[in-house]
């Protein structure tokens, strides 16, 4: 080969470039589309929000980077190496040098090199494109993680609001009935007092109310933590109560009576778990590769001179081009073992894999049957709160006709107000008994045919 071919075969090389970036479709982790379900601009914006400040999201996404920075640092063993190793020396000699029969005297001299190297392993048996898999496999696992984290978040928050919800509702709620509550205190304490009712009727009413003012505490409580939750998973730093919409105006999905298996293939968890069983199978490939010998092009170009003002004379220029075989003929074990580690593992993978398809399908049925019974307490409640009505309009009517007292229509008021309670719990446990199908089946609309 001539100097000139070598010369252009090596900046050939040189100039490839280091990486090739794929276009990847990323992931879909926002399905706004499902939250529009529930008809509530407040919570969109609140999404909206999540999204852009969340610290755990902004987490997910800077380890997906770092993956698809490990595919770009693995896949670069599949591109050639280039690099300048020069070096300038003094050699000082002895009081002679003998060469056979030649004496040469004492001397000195200077070495001026001023290489370029370039080193590439042909990848015979493609161990280096099986690695790279193997990370563009664990990106992938990293993607689904991220979404998984979505999924996961938003799904907190949504139960959050919702609960936030429910709270201050239940707060008017029980003041209403503590304000009814003093009343028939005061009213069974003036009867006690003109001897028309036993101490213990008034010490009962008394003990009724302190027990409801003990649940507008804990109410209150309540409503400040999740309150504060929310606040952190919007990354905010502000103390103020977060917006919300009013009890009268949620609306939420109809969860279906039942849902196809095939569902939990949308799940991150079941998707990253085939990924890793899919990346540990390419590892026991790459283990197997490597008791095979590697070998590697290699390359010089540049000078090598004995005077700085020779440095690029003809007779100085270096070129020099090889391959050069390695092989690892005796390891101590090491490779056989490395071998049989990735095969056990690619084992424990595919026992992973298993049980997690059957672990989603129970998640899947579990969720299912507990949006089936938040549906069907509600209709109960509706029920009994419809009832718990009637008789208030009944106890309402006695009163003005002058069939009961003041004390009797003041309790029924009370009691319709507990129900109420009761139908307000349903209520929000039916919509997050939505959500948690929705984290179940993997963040989709479970209500579109097309997905099931």
């Amino acid at each position: 080969m001539t100097i000139k071919k070598f010369f252009t075969i090596l900046i050939f090389l040189i100039s490839l470039p280091v990486y090739a970036k794929e276009s990847v479709d990323k992931l879909t982790y926002v399905n706004l589309d499902w939250w529009k379900n529930y008809h509530d601009e407040i919570l969109l914006n609140h999404l909206q929000t999540l999204y852009n400040n969340n610290h755990d999201l902004k987490i997910a996404a800077l380890k997906t980077k770092q993956s698809e920075e490990n595919v770009r640092l693995i896949g670069s063993n599949q591109l050639p190496q280039a690099g300048f190793n020069g070096s300038l020396s003094r050699v000082l000699s002895g009081a002679q040098t003998e060469f056979g029969n030649v004496i040469i005297p004492e001397y000195s001299q200077n070495e001026f090199m001023l290489p370029l190297s370039a080193s590439y392993e042909i990848d015979i048996w493609g161990q280096n494109y099986l690695n790279r898999k193997s990370a563009k496999k664990q990106k992938e696992i990293t993607e689904q993680q991220e979404r998984a984290a979505y999924i996961y978040i938003t799904s907190v928050f949504a139960a959050d609001y919702y609960n936030l919800i429910k709270a201050d509702e239940l707060e008017k709620t029980l003041k209403e009935i503590i304000s009814l509550q003093t009343q028939i205190v005061n009213m069974t304490e003036k009867k006690y007092n003109a001897g028309l009712a036993p101490i213990n009727e008034l010490l009962n009413q008394k003990q009724v109310l302190v027990k409801f003012e003990q649940d507008l505490n804990n109410m209150i409580e309540n409503k400040k933590v999740l309150n504060n939750e929310l606040i952190v998973l919007l990354g905010l730093n502000t103390d103020k109560e977060i917006e919300h919409a009013s009890y009268d105006m949620i609306s939420y999905p109809e969860a279906p009576e039942a849902l196809s298996t095939t569902i939990i293939k949308y799940r991150p968890d079941l998707i990253s778990s085939e990924n890793y069983a899919q990346k540990a199978g390419l590892d026991v490939k790459v283990a197997r590769r490597d008791f095979l010998p590697k070998f590697f092009l290699y390359g010089n170009l540049g000078f090598n001179a004995y005077r700085w003002n020779r440095m690029f004379a003809p007779e100085t220029f270096l070129s020099n081009i090889g391959i050069a075989p390695s092989w690892d003929i005796f390891t101590g074990g090491a490779k056989l073992a490395r071998y049989r580690i990735n095969k056990y593992e690619y084992k424990k993978a595919v026992e992973k894999y298993e049980k997690t398809v059957l672990t989603s399908i129970q998640e899947v049925n579990d969720a299912l049957v507990a949006t089936k019974t938040a549906k069907a307490n509600l209709k109960k409640a509706d029920e009994d709160f419809s009832l718990e009505r009637e008789k208030h309009i009944l106890a309402e009517k006695q009163f003005t006709i002058g069939d009961s007292s003041k004390l009797d229509e003041l309790q029924s008021n009370v009691n319709l107000l507990i129900t109420k309670q009761r139908n307000i719990t349903s209520k929000i446990d039916n919509i997050v008994a939505t959500i948690s199908l929705y984290k179940a089946v993997g963040g989709i609309d479970y209500t579109n045919p097309d997905n099931l």
